[in-house]
């Protein structure tokens, strides 16, 4: 069956303003969020130029209906269309589609570049800069935090996780405090990209971010007045079951992470979330045909690309792996935007 996809290019503000979040536990709320490695600028052949696949990107963000999109590979790198690709995303591609970045200021910014005491800049940013949110504005809104600090930002891998290597520690991380408009609680939104090193430096940042990644979430709550206040992580985590049984996926889940794979609603889940595979000898991420699991019980499509939650009052309702195939499962080109498919997932949040 052919799958196609509607962008509705409906015109919304883009910056919501914020509303202070409620003290009170509120009436629990379905948030649909999805994550969606873009893959970067130099994205490699035979890929198409980014300026080719940008309106694809845009036409898959704008089919998904996802209220929260955490992005990866979403670089910092120029475009013939915008100063970084990140911006080209975020304000040409997803503003007109209804979407909004989080706002914040420098000062949360952990991945600013440098300045000396005039303001010039003096240097690079210290992080590769690979994360990125966006959220619908139209059922979604930033909320003010209780703390009085700014309810969103972008920090380093490394302060998350202090025994990360260089290279690890250099991720950006995003994340924002967000709120259904229409009724119920605020959660906390990360979008964060692992390093894909295939060394046992690079596993062992992985997975220590496993261990990391709850008492960071505490931590913020805490320090923005927001204690109790749910997570939600939109993630390519370059870990799968076959290659790391006990990898940071598994570890995630171990210490309290819910994997919106537990839905008991799946879909596309034959299909893997990343287009490297053996099977398929064509394309070096972007083939001429989806390669398709036989799933079982002991064996699963590959996954990298995550979306869990963490904390209390949290379902995952359904699951999919993004597909927009032909009948003979042939990619429909125009949606063939990454080296990934998006992954998306509807959850209920509260009480």
């Amino acid at each position: 069956m052919k799958r196609t996809g509607l962008v509705l290019m409906a015109a919304f503000g883009m910056v919501a303003a914020l509303i202070m979040a409620p003290a009170a536990s509120a009436a629990p709320a379905t948030v649909v969020f999805a994550t969606f490695n873009v893959c970067k600028t130099d994205c490699a052949p035979p890929a198409p130029s980014w300026d080719v696949r940008r309106d694809r990107v845009a036409r898959v963000i704008g089919a998904s209906g996802a209220d929260v999109i955490g992005l990866q590979e979403a670089t910092n790198n120029p475009t013939s269309t915008a100063k970084t690709q990140v911006e080209d995303i975020q304000v040409n591609l997803a503003g007109p589609l209804g979407y909004a970045a989080p706002t914040f200021p420098i000062e949360a910014n952990d991945c600013r570049r440098p300045r000396d005491a005039a303001g010039q800049l003096t240097g690079p940013s210290p992080c590769e800069n690979t994360s990125a949110l966006i959220y619908k504005t139209s059922t979604i809104q930033q909320v003010s935090v209780p703390s009085g600090i700014s309810s969103a930002g972008i920090t380093q891998y490394g302060m998350i996780v202090p025994s990360a290597d260089p290279t690890s520690s250099a991720r950006s991380v995003a994340w924002a405090y967000l709120k259904p408009i229409a009724g119920g609680p605020a959660f906390l939104a990360i979008a964060l990209h692992t390093d894909n090193g295939k060394n046992p430096t690079s596993e062992a940042s992985r997975v220590a971010l496993a261990t990391a990644l709850g008492p960071w979430v505490e931590a913020t709550n805490a320090s923005h007045g927001m204690t109790g206040t749910p997570a939600m992580l939109m993630t390519d985590l370059n870990s799968y079951a076959k290659r790391q049984p006990n990898g940071v996926q598994k570890q995630l889940v171990a210490n309290g992470w819910i994997d919106a794979f537990s839905a008991p609603k799946r879909t596309n889940i034959e299909f893997t979330t990343i287009n490297y595979n053996p099977a398929q000898v064509d394309g070096k991420g972007f083939p001429a045909r989806a390669y398709r699991f036989k799933v079982t019980k002991k064996r699963e499509a590959t996954r990298i690309d995550y979306i869990m939650g963490y904390g209390q009052n949290l379902k995952p309702l359904d699951y999919e792996v993004v597909m927009y195939l032909n009948a003979d499962l042939t990619f429909i080109a125009d949606y063939q935007a990454s080296d990934h498919q998006m992954v998306k997932s509807t959850w209920s949040i509260g009480s």
